[in-house]
């Protein structure tokens, strides 16, 4: 099996533009000693448990007394937004807008594998403005993927979206995705 990475746009995504002036000198100092060195050029990618570790301490010192789940989640929402400020994530999403959420979901398994290589996506529609995602994400990142949905739901320009936990075991979590059909 291979090793399960996390390439630098993803941690440029958050790290540097998502959380923009919300690092603190402490925080970068946490950072460097979990393995991300943000005042160096970002290495091509890292490993999975990199990113865990620096997702769980940006977690606990920016949402402090927040439950964990929640702070995933703004982080998720955080590392999508600052993809969108980004020259490649604006033309994207404005291809996006065009697509509709059933054809952007469709897709976010690209999506994701544009920022790491392991993510694996299955959608099934349920209903009309209803899919369930079952995405092989485990421990607390499952909030943090939960997050990136629906914030990129949102820069897609669609209402009303909602992006639930289902359930999910040790291998995956599976997400109902709702949103208004106009």
């Amino acid at each position: 099996m291979q090793e399960k990475l996390v390439f630098d746009q993803t941690l440029e995504g958050l790290f540097v533009r998502g959380l923009e002036g919300r690092i603190t000198p402490s925080l970068r100092h946490h950072l460097r000693d979990v393995g991300v060195d943000l005042d160096r050029k970002l290495l091509p990618a890292y490993p999975f448990e990199i990113w865990c570790s620096c997702v769980r301490v940006v977690a606990r010192e920016l949402y402090t007394g927040a439950p964990e789940e929640q702070a995933y989640r703004a982080l998720g929402e955080c590392m999508v937004d600052g993809y969108r400020s980004t020259m490649m994530g604006r033309a994207l999403f404005s291809v996006l807008q065009l697509l509709g959420p059933r054809r952007v979901l469709g897709r976010v398994q690209q999506s994701f594998r544009s920022g790491n290589n392991y993510t694996e996506v299955h959608l099934q529609e349920l209903a009309p403005g209803h899919l369930e995602l079952r995405v092989n994400e485990t421990g607390p990142t499952r909030y943090l993927v939960q997050g990136a949905i629906l914030a990129g739901l949102r820069g897609c320009g669609v209402r009303e979206a909602r992006v639930e936990v289902h359930g999910f075991t040790l291998e995956d979590v599976t997400f109902h995705v709702l949103w208004r059909e106009d």
